[in-house]
């Protein structure tokens, strides 16, 4: 018995090691799409003006593939607009890209820039730091400040570099934000909005360093 029991274990580990292996030759790594931008990845135009868009082209390895994009600007309309650039890698996987255009009330005056650190005046010691994306358009790593820990990032617009409009963004995970500001001297105040929170024209007080 025990010699008729080897035989069959020997069959079986034959028959086993010519099974064909399905996974064989089957890759289990993906490459995902690269993206390059034309042009800047923040934009500014000055109401009225026509935005063309530069595109963008995707590949994978050294593959074209299709790009496909959704969002608008509204020329017609001050504020930021974003512009998705997507594309699908032949496994599925997609990946995508922004470009953010912010529309300006009037043309920037000459010599503006608010860039730099900024205080927050109340109980918590918050620098923030205000960066220019383009002619008029800015992007601060908070704009709340005062006497609460939140940190909220917002987008800024201004031509004159005294009027502030706060455009509505969904930069942080408070939600969307919105409002307006004075910039006079190193003071500025922000009136903000947080629409989600329920919060409506709060009063934020800075300065600049």
């Amino acid at each position: 018995m025990k010699k008729y029991i080897g035989i069959i274990a020997v069959f079986a580990l034959l028959f086993a090691s010519c099974e064909k292996n399905e996974t064989e030759g089957v890759s289990t790594e993906t490459t995902y799409a690269t993206f390059t931008m034309n042009g800047d990845r923040y934009v500014s135009i000055v109401k009225g003006e026509t935005f063309t868009d530069p595109g963008v082209t995707a590949k994978e390895g050294e593959t074209d593939l299709e790009v496909t994009t959704s969002g608008t600007v509204n020329a017609s309309t001050p504020g930021v607009y974003d512009i998705v650039y997507s594309a699908v890698n032949k496994d599925g996987f997609p990946g995508s890209v922004t470009r953010t255009v912010a529309v300006l009330p009037s043309a920037e005056e000459e010599g503006v820039d608010i860039s730099g650190k900024y205080k927050n005046i109340g109980s918590f010691n918050y620098t923030a730091e205000m960066v220019k994306l383009a002619p008029g358009f800015y992007k601060v790593d908070n704009i709340w400040g005062g006497g609460s820990a939140a940190v909220i990032a917002a987008y800024v617009i201004t031509v004159n570099g005294t009027d502030l409009i706060l455009p509505m963004n969904t930069l942080s995970g408070y939600g969307r934000v919105i409002g307006t500001g004075k910039l006079t001297g190193s003071d500025m105040v922000y009136t903000v909005s947080l629409l989600d929170q329920g919060l409506s024209d709060s009063e934020r007080k800075w300065t600049k360093l």
